[in-house]
């Protein structure tokens, strides 16, 4: 089974955030609420992204990031685990490149953790390179700590194509 081209990317909506956040808590030991997701989805700059199967109404991945000045950060991207490694992750992450390329973002950077293989796998493929590192940023299921990678990639130099009609959402 492969993510296909008629799955939904489309705008993360007020009404999704309670399935995006239980999304989320299946992603991730240390999971955004409800209400840590609608704060930052109200700052100035922040956006979210769902992913949608199109036989299905249900929501099998997120991104959300934001923007400010010229850089864009992704805050997070998970994708259901029925779901991972089959291209969702990569629509979302093209997707959200694609959304920053337009609001004028020349840069885009994340952390992740060290230990995260499939998604170091996902950010390399797409150009992005270790910057920095965040010794014991992360609070695994177990109690012990893993150490977050900084990575970034300069829009300009990830081949996107972004025409003035493209609809992203």
């Amino acid at each position: 089974m492969n993510a296909m081209n008629n799955d939904l990317i489309e705008n993360l909506r007020f009404v999704d955030v309670e399935l995006v956040s239980n999304l989320h808590g299946r992603c991730f030991f240390d999971a955004w609420d409800f209400k840590t997701i609608s704060q930052i989805l109200k700052m100035a700059g922040a956006f979210g992204l769902v992913s949608r199967r199109s036989s299905a109404q249900s929501i099998v991945g997120f991104a959300i990031a934001r923007i400010a000045v010229d850089e864009c950060e992704l805050l997070t991207l998970g994708v259901a685990p029925e779901c991972r490694a089959i291209g969702f992750g990569a629509q979302l992450l093209q997707a959200t490149m694609k959304r920053a390329v337009i609001e004028k973002a020349k840069w885009i950077f994340l952390e992740v953790s060290e230990d995260n293989m499939a998604a170091l796998r996902l950010y390399r493929s797409h150009g992005f390179i270790k910057v920095g590192n965040r010794p014991r940023y992360y609070e695994n299921s177990d109690g012990t700590r893993s150490d977050a990678y900084t990575m970034r990639v300069a829009l300009p130099n990830f081949n996107i194509s972004v025409k003035k009609d493209d609809v992203l959402c």
